[in-house]
């Protein structure tokens, strides 16, 4: 990954997973925050020993770590992951795009269905790691402990497609999903078959764009889980409706544009409409870019969860 996506190791606090539980496969804001903050860590995969220096200050092993080559980006159409160990749990994170990536590029815009009614891009990068994640599933010390997947962006859909096969190995009795900004996964026959749409959460800040695609036409294109979303400027206070999937599609593209104009009205009336939003040089350029991308970064996310970066 790159300067754009990654925080300086003191951003991360020692008590970052403090309040979570492993005990609960329904929603919670206190374990939504600590799967933010891991869907971040796997974004640091270019520097193994601070990834790992985070996960022991949060009381967490590191029994598997994949990464592309800092320096080439290979192997290609691979996912970058961080699988944790602790607290009463394993917790397997995946790495969204990072814009400096071709890699990524070409895994998001590889959009064709693929033979098992998955995005081929997702399906592609999910299938380089899996041996890697299936052996610690495997060789689980206490296999009734729980599995929670998360990420952010392209981290969230490949989170979901991971932890619909990880539902299905012999030794797993509870798995539960966190997404953040995720695009659409598969068609209508992964729709109908997955089997974590009660423990999958997906959580939208405000007009995120990449939620909205790839468009559900043509190609039939669903979300799974329950939706939780947040308006624009907004914060999860945890009485947001938790929309199934069934009931709805969303969200819409049209519905975010629409709204974002709004917002940007209102913004630009109170003298606020270009600032920066948080530390990175990522946060910084998202002052500049139009609201739809900018409520998709990283900490816009961290805002709306109501952490402080």
């Amino acid at each position: 990954m790159s300067f754009l996506v990654e925080l300086a190791r003191g951003a991360y606090p020692d008590n970052a997973l403090e309040k979570f539980t492993s005990l609960s496969s329904q929603f919670g804001l206190d374990n939504a925050r600590a799967m933010m903050w891991l869907s971040q860590l796997a974004y640091e995969t270019a520097h193994r020993d601070k990834v790992k220096s985070i996960l022991d200050a949060w009381q967490l092993t590191m029994p598997a770590f994949v990464a592309n080559d800092p320096a080439t980006g290979l192997p290609p159409k691979s996912a970058c992951v961080v699988v944790a160990a602790g607290r009463g749990a394993t917790f397997v994170t995946f790495a969204g795009s990072d814009p400096l990536k071709f890699e990524d590029w070409i895994t998001d815009f590889n959009a064709v269905q693929s033979p098992d009614n998955l995005h081929s891009g997702f399906e592609d990068a999910v299938e380089t790691v899996w041996p890697v994640i299936q052996a610690v599933i495997a060789k689980r010390p206490a296999p009734a402990e729980p599995l929670f997947f998360t990420g952010h962006s392209l981290g969230g859909a490949l989170a979901v497609l991971a932890a619909a096969r990880a539902a299905h190995e012999p030794n797993v009795r509870t798995t539960v999903v966190y997404t953040f900004g995720s695009p659409r996964t598969g068609g209508s026959a992964f729709f109908n078959n997955y089997p974590l749409g009660g423990s999958t959460f997906r959580l939208i800040d405000g007009t995120d764009i990449v939620p909205t695609v790839p468009p559900p036409q043509p190609g039939d294109f669903r979300h799974v889980g329950q939706s939780i979303q947040c308006p624009t400027d907004g914060r999860f206070d945890g009485t947001q409706a938790q929309t199934g999937a069934a009931a709805e599609n969303k969200p819409d593209i049209i519905d975010g544009a629409i709204a974002a104009g709004l917002a940007d009205i209102r913004a630009l009336a109170a003298f606020r409409l270009i600032r920066s939003i948080g530390p990175r040089p990522l946060d910084r350029l998202a002052g500049v870019l139009p609201r739809m991308v900018r409520d998709h970064v990283p900490t816009n996310y961290f805002r709306a969860l109501s952490i402080t970066l």
